[in-house]
């Protein structure tokens, strides 16, 4: 008995140093498959209008959310969550006042190289510009 317990603490505290580099590598390997394994991921992001045309407003039936399903290495899908806080919907190139079809919901996020997105929700919005009352809002701030 005395000799197996002998062995064991032989075979426990030989090549520590060449133990301790295989340990290291196995979890910088176990790592490295865990982060680029690929992921699908449901982000949803409040929306925000950008570029509104000096004097007008937006309205009609705007989502105040936009749901986009991305695809890509997990750790790529974790940059790309923290990177976005909002979906920022330009409204560059709207002609006011009018109604106006946005189509391209994937502009508005910033993705890393490798990240796809498979799908967004909803895929059009309907954004109608209309003239705001400047004279009205004068008169209200001097109350």
């Amino acid at each position: 008995m005395a000799m197996i317990a002998e062995n064991a603490k032989k075979i426990a505290t030989e090549n520590l140093r060449l133990k301790f580099l295989a340990l290291l590598l196995a979890i910088c390997i176990w790592s490295f498959i865990s982060l680029s394994r690929e992921v699908r991921y449901d982000l949803l992001l409040p929306v925000e209008l950008i570029n509104v045309p000096t004097g007008f407003s937006a309205a009609g039936d705007i989502p105040r959310e936009i749901r986009f399903t991305l695809y890509g290495p997990s750790i790529l899908i974790e940059a790309a969550r923290h990177t976005n806080s909002t979906a920022r919907i330009s409204l560059r190139g709207a002609i006011p006042p009018g109604k106006t079809v946005l189509s391209s919901m994937e502009a508005a996020l910033k993705l890393p190289e490798g990240v796809k997105i498979l799908n967004s929700s909803p895929k059009t919005m309907l954004v109608e510009l209309t003239r705001t009352d400047a004279k009205q809002n004068e008169g209200d701030d001097k109350k």
